[in-house]
């Protein structure tokens, strides 16, 4: 696509998506398409959609069931640092 542009339609390109930004919703269709075909062609499952694989609307269910607690939470956020805690020490 790009080897056959030329400056100009490059540049008009770069003001469209300036004005226009959409790529994390791009982004995340693409990968909760992607993730929906893996998992149908190897589980077969009916019941999935491509939204139960997407990271910016997930399905209402989805929400209530995974909720945390402050300390789980904390616990994760240690992991990230390799077990550092950053905060105030009590």
């Amino acid at each position: 696509m790009l080897a056959g542009m030329t400056s100009s339609e490059l540049g008009d390109w770069h003001l469209f998506y300036r004005e226009r930004y959409f790529q994390d919703a791009q982004l995340d269709a693409h990968f909760s398409s992607l993730l929906y075909t893996i998992s149908t062609f190897l589980y077969q499952d009916p019941d999935i959609t491509p939204a139960d694989f997407s990271l910016l609307s997930p399905s209402a269910g989805a929400g209530a069931d995974n909720e945390q607690d402050d300390d789980a939470m904390m616990l994760a956020a240690e992991g990230i640092t390799g077990g550092t805690r950053y905060g105030p020490a009590d």
